[in-house]
């Protein structure tokens, strides 16, 4: 694949040290579209408390470098990559390559730089830093996190992500990639006339949801642009907004679960391998193609090896770092439903730990205490982090 193109170095990212003597972990947090370290990061901090909650985390805020936004009439501003509609991000994906690849190599070259800082405890360092962001920045830290590829052995896996208000790139593609390969699987086992192979297959298909989503089918439809920086969320809106209770969406394919009587809404994955299955390894090829990455397989001849051609290790490494989403059921940039499909394909097609939850009547942002609280909260169930109560 075509290297991309040398553009202007992305800005020092704005780092907040820990306020204990003390540093257990790293938090890399990516802005949204249009915005920037210093305001996103200062702001996210201080509505949260976040320093205080947690006084052994070192924060990195990084600022994504400046790019002519198409919809935009060719403004530059500061994007991770650019993209043509957030009403279906599936459209004019071609924008999307080149700043999905440079962030994702340059998150690649930060999570090292932060992880490196652990070797001296013992242990890995990747296990020490946790990925997240908002809008555009989980989008495209969650395909770098698909990608993988972390550290020299490119087997690292990071504690944990969390992404607030984002989307899967090319999900309509990588849900063609399962759809194809069952397709395929299915019309095998018909032309073997092995009709309880054929049976079994199917069966699967409809437990991992593997049908294939109708035409027809679309994110809600809203007149703004995409320009993901929010202006702040005006609380004259809605003076319940604050004390609207958390629920999930409802969907056919998920089990809800009740946790402080509050609707939770966990994917869990129906199958958990250590050997990715045929599929999955495929759609992560697709993702490190989009990033330049190496291809991986499961048994690399000893020729790939020597030549770089490919990884030899599974793309389980990367899939096993636990994942939150978090999105506001009335974002009117960012359709829930976005959202919803990324945490259904990440967790049904790729087999992750996923926990999702929408925020009943909330908007394009990230909902204090309560979205703050189910990360930290997440957090404390899937890593090692401590939390000082707020």
């Amino acid at each position: 694949m075509q290297k991309p193109k040398n553009r202007k170095p992305y800005p020092d990212p704005l780092t907040i040290e820990p306020l204990s003597t003390q540093h257990t972990h790293t938090f890399i947090i990516l802005h949204g579209r249009g915005s920037n370290a210093e305001r996103f990061g200062h702001e996210l901090l201080a509505s949260a408390n976040l320093a205080a909650r947690l006084p052994t985390v070192k924060f990195v805020f990084p600022t994504a470098s400046k790019r002519r936004s198409t919809i935009l009439k060719k403004t530059p501003i500061n994007q991770w990559f650019d993209n043509y509609s957030l009403d279906d991000p599936n459209e004019r994906t071609d924008l999307q390559v080149d700043g999905l690849r440079e962030t994702g190599e340059f998150l690649r070259r930060l999570i090292d730089k932060e992880a490196h800082v652990f070797d001296s405890t013992g242990g890995t360092g990747y296990q020490k830093i946790i990925l997240g962001g908002l809008s555009q920045g989980c989008t495209a830290s969650i395909f770098a996190l698909l990608g993988g590829h972390f550290g020299e052995s490119g087997n690292e896996s990071l504690a944990a992500f969390f992404g607030m208000s984002g989307w899967l790139p090319f999900e309509k593609q990588l849900n063609n990639m399962f759809y194809t390969v069952a397709m395929e699987a299915k019309n095998e086992g018909e032309d073997s006339n092995d009709d309880d192979e054929s049976d079994l297959l199917t069966g699967y298909m409809q437990q991992l949801d593997m049908e294939p989503s109708e035409e027809g089918e679309s994110s809600d439809e809203y007149e703004e642009e995409d320009e993901e920086e929010r202006t702040l969320y005006d609380d004259t809106d809605n003076d319940d907004k604050t004390d609207v209770a958390l629920r999930g969406v409802e969907s056919d394919h998920t089990t809800f679960t009740t946790e402080d009587q509050v609707s939770f809404f966990p994917f869990q994955s129906i199958f958990q391998e250590d050997t990715p299955s045929s599929d999955i390894m495929d759609t992560i090829n697709y993702i490190r193609d989009i990033l330049d990455l190496p291809q991986i397989s499961i048994a690399a001849s000893d020729q790939g090896n020597r030549d770089g051609s490919k990884d030899t290790a599974t793309c389980s490494h990367s899939l096993r770092t636990p994942v939150f989403l978090g999105h506001g059921s009335a974002d009117p940039k960012v359709s829930v439903r976005l959202g919803e499909k990324m945490a259904k394909f990440l967790s049904n097609k790729l087999k992750m730990d996923v926990t999702w939850k929408a925020y009943e009547g909330f908007g394009h942002w990230y909902k204090v205490p309560d979205e703050i609280d189910d990360v930290l909260g997440f957090l404390q169930r899937k890593t090692d982090l401590s939390v000082v109560d707020g």
